[in-house]
């Protein structure tokens, strides 16, 4: 620290001259009375350069010269006051570096905080003007790199993509957990959630958060498997439950395609996302009293979810599996018994069902398409441009979040496009987080260097200085 301040000290010529005793006052405000009473001006060096400007500027060469040979003739809204020339009370700044410097004044000087373009615009409105001012703070606000670093938010980029409509029953399922459940006698603080894409039959299976890929697949081969077969396909998120070398293995030696979704993307498995919505409220209403014993009543939870009736297939699960209804308290203490119709049903009524069905779930998928799409625009990124990736807070490690941490990183290259809604990046190795963002999270690089950049080939040489 000493050697730093001698440094400093150096750049100046002074004189050291000793104080001592009464002399060596200390320099208050009281004592200096006199320096009170002054007068502070700040000062733009270079700012009158602009008045040599106007006569060959292209837009306010004419109001000046017209001005500046009659002082008395108005001009449109054109005035000149202090030489220098306004146009309704305006300060207009002719084509220079000025126009660069004073927008980089009011977004990010000393007394500005990188407000939004919004804003810088309204400040510079409200002082300035020269065509195009519009388009100049636009373009210079996109452009700062510390609001593409430090601001995120959200965009509504990359266009609503269905997973495909599934053939038949059992054959397409999705899995998600419900965590943060209370724990119960038997243990279980989890719920593992399986569905099915085509009838959209569900399964409730309480289970704990500390399974592994082992345990996980223990249980659904005891409750699914035993039921409904092997499925070909399971969507599900990327936990590590999911991701984990045995889980892959096992249903790659089992013929079955394991398909996750986007890191940190939980719309792309929505189905999932939306059956546990409603099983959390069901389970709320029917175990209110023993919020404890919630595995008891997750039996309840699932019938009444399967015999309720969908939006998308416009019939209950159960009928679509079973081919019937089933029995609910009603028909069994007031109904008498007597043949059901539906139990009589002939193959060929099934598969017009099934048929049935399939076509109601794409005209459904059509229609959420066409409302989704309705207020999303479409981006597509190439492998090797430059974006910068959105950083949420779930992709962090533990403990290492901040409010003030960065909410973007980059720039970084794009490696490849897995479709038009993901992509895989470059990320730094010290981001232990995957690498596969989706579009709505990946923004476009603005370059704030204006210069041009030659790259030079292998077969090109170098020259020193001097050299031609």
């Amino acid at each position: 620290m000493h050697a730093r301040w001698t440094t400093f000290l150096q750049r100046f010529s002074f004189i050291l001259k000793h104080k001592s005793g009464v002399q060596n006052k200390v320099a208050d405000a009281l004592s200096r009375r006199s320096a009170l009473v002054v007068q502070l001006q700040t000062e733009l060096q270079g700012l009158p350069s602009i008045q040599d400007l106007y006569a060959t500027d292209k837009e306010f060469a004419a109001p000046w010269a017209e001005l500046s040979n009659s002082p008395t003739v108005s001009f449109q809204d054109y005035s000149i006051s202090h030489n220098y020339l306004f146009k309704a009370g305006l300060l207009c700044i002719p084509e220079s570096s000025w126009r660069e410097y004073l927008i980089q004044e009011m977004h990010s000087g000393g007394l500005a905080a990188h407000a939004g373009r919004t804003k810088t615009l309204e400040q510079m409105q409200s002082r300035f003007y020269w065509p195009h001012l519009r388009r100049n703070v636009i373009r210079f606000v996109e452009k700062c790199p510390i609001c593409q670093v430090y601001k995120g938010s959200a965009q509504n980029t990359g266009l609503y993509m269905p997973l495909p409509v599934p053939n038949s029953i059992w054959e397409d399922l999705s899995m998600d957990f419900v965590l943060g459940l209370p724990r119960t006698k038997r243990g279980a603080d989890s719920i593992m959630v399986v569905v099915d894409r085509f009838s959209k039959m569900a399964h409730f299976l309480a289970c704990k958060k500390t399974f592994d890929a082992l345990n996980v697949a223990i249980l659904f081969f005891k409750e699914i498997v035993r039921l409904h077969g092997l499925p070909r396909s399971i969507t599900s998120d990327r936990d590590v439950k999911f991701v984990s070398h045995f889980w892959r293995e096992l249903w790659k030696r089992l013929r079955t395609e394991i398909k996750l979704s986007s890191a940190y993307h939980p719309q792309t498995d929505g189905q999932t996302e939306v059956v546990n919505r409603s099983l959390g409220n069901m389970l709320r209403c029917v175990a209110h009293e023993h919020p404890k014993q919630w595995d008891d009543y997750l039996g309840q939870a699932e019938f009444a979810y399967n015999s309720m009736a969908n939006r998308s297939t416009g019939q209950c699960p159960f009928s679509i599996v079973y081919t019937e209804l089933p029995n609910h308290v009603v028909d069994i203490a007031i109904l008498p018994k007597c043949k059901s119709k539906s139990a009589l049903q002939t193959t060929e009524s099934y598969t017009k069902m099934l048929e049935d069905v399939k076509s109601k779930l794409s005209a459904a998928n059509d229609s959420y398409k066409q409302l989704a799409d309705a207020h999303r625009r479409k981006v597509v990124f190439n492998p090797g441009d430059l974006v910068m990736v959105r950083m949420r807070r779930e992709r962090f490690q533990p403990g290492t979040y901040s409010k003030l941490s960065p909410r973007k990183i980059g720039p970084v290259p794009v490696i490849c496009c897995i479709n038009d809604n993901a992509y895989v990046v470059d990320l730094p190795p010290e981001f232990r987080t995957p690498a596969t963002f989706n579009v709505s999270d990946i923004f476009s690089y603005k370059s704030s260097d204006v210069g041009v950049i030659h790259t030079i080939s292998s077969d090109e040489e170098i020259l020193k200085p001097g050299e031609t």
